[in-house]
């Protein structure tokens, strides 16, 4: 009978006899999930590598103690993974944490951009506004002199046809008058004629 192997395998028995509590509650606690990272599991499995190594050698069973080498190798491997795990945990955070800064980040310089967009096309809107109202200011103006200098012009013609009329009213006012004192003056010699006549007809007569 190899002893060495029967010890090796009471003490692996004696082993899981105390781990079947861990065992119960990675049942419990983690359900079908992978517990090879799960902290009290590496814990136990230091533990258990360490008695292994101690008992191998007081008994001096070098395989033990290989086995139990072997068991802290894969313990730190897995303490390796699991703070990798870690690490590139972090690194995600960080890195989702600087992608949500920079998204928020563009998103506050894209409501600025917006808001000055819509300033200036507000200003642009005002200006739009103050030339047209200027443009239109400066047209009434512009209409209101050009009615002003019509009505002025309108006026002066008026006025002139005004003064023509009264010349030429006055004009045949006085040839009229020069009429009237000519015909007056040759009923004045039809008169004297008429005299000049009986006279020359008195002496005829005598």
């Amino acid at each position: 009978m190899d002893i060495a192997k029967l010890r090796r395998d009471t003490l692996a028995l004696w082993l899981q006899g105390l781990r079947l509590p861990l065992t119960a509650a990675e049942a419990i606690l983690r359900p079908g999930e992978d517990t090879a990272g799960w902290p009290p599991a590496i814990a136990f499995d230091k533990i258990e590598a360490a008695v292994r190594e101690a008992v191998g050698h007081i008994v001096r069973d070098d395989t033990l103690v290989a086995m139990a080498r072997l068991q802290r190798a894969e313990v730190s491997q897995r303490e390796e993974a699991l703070t990798k795990r870690a690490d590139a945990n972090a690194t995600r955070a960080a890195a989702r944490g600087t992608a949500e800064a920079k998204a928020a980040d563009v998103e506050r310089r894209r409501e600025q951009a917006e808001r000055a967009a819509d300033e200036r096309a507000e200003r642009i809107d005002e200006e739009r506004q103050k030339a047209e109202q200027h443009v239109a200011q400066k047209a009434a103006r512009r209409r209101a002199a050009t009615r002003k200098q019509a009505a002025a012009r309108k006026a002066a013609v008026e006025k002139a046809a005004t003064k023509a009329e009264s010349d030429r009213l006055r004009k045949e006012a006085a040839t009229l008058r020069a009429k009237k004192r000519a015909v007056a003056a040759q009923g004045e010699v039809r008169k004297l004629d008429r005299k000049v006549q009986a006279k020359k007809a008195v002496r005829r007569a005598g």
